[in-house]
């Protein structure tokens, strides 16, 4: 239950910064008239420093809670000899461990994790290109004219974007007597073996 909150604290916090990054980063480029394509990179920085701003609050008032001695929490109830506590203050340091502990881990697995799908991405646009390339010159090679390849690309694209192929076609390429069906299944062959659907 309680790592439960504190996910939940955390993806609050994080809203909450990515919210005001965004509303800061508009005024700044509304105000000193710098270009809109700039604006991630202000929203980046933004963002930075309310986080550094987040975490230097926390380390501040973590001293001062440090500082204030316990006999300033505790107070007696009148016609009791009970002490009640007004805070449960301070937080043992195994706890206070294992969540500064947790929140390192969330924020270097989400680090990780946009890393790796950034690096995901980037390694698909380049196997996707290299993959128009080798339909650009397959089909060159069997005189095929400019439009009936772009067709073929376009449906290349759309069969790696959706992992299927094309049902419905508009396309239209003349029969040319070197092109075989032999060729065209190697050639499916080949597009479908790079992403390991044969």
């Amino acid at each position: 239950m309680k790592q439960k909150q504190y996910i939940l604290h955390s993806w609050t916090i994080e809203v909450i910064a990515v919210l005001l990054a965004s509303m800061i980063a508009f005024q700044v480029c509304n105000i000193f008239g710098i270009r809109m394509s700039l604006l991630p990179f202000i929203m980046a920085t933004g963002y930075v420093i309310l986080k550094l701003m987040y975490h230097l609050c926390i380390t501040v008032a973590r001293y001062i809670i440090e500082a204030i001695p316990p006999s300033f929490w505790v107070f007696k109830k009148k016609g009791s000899k009970k002490t009640l506590a007004l805070a449960s203050f301070p937080i043992s340091n195994c706890e206070e461990v294992q969540k500064k502990r947790m929140e390192l881990f969330h924020y270097e697995y989400q680090r990780e994790q946009q890393q790796y799908q950034q690096q995901k991405e980037k390694e698909d646009d380049e196997k996707l290109n290299a993959i128009l390339k080798y339909t650009r010159d397959t089909f060159k090679r069997f005189d095929l004219d400019e439009t009936e390849i772009y067709q073929i690309c376009e449906s290349v694209r759309y069969f790696v974007a959706n992992r299927q192929v094309l049902s419905v076609t508009k396309i239209h390429i003349k029969k040319h007597s070197s092109l075989t069906q032999i060729s065209l299944k190697n050639f499916a062959w080949n597009i479908a073996f790079q992403y390991n659907n044969r």
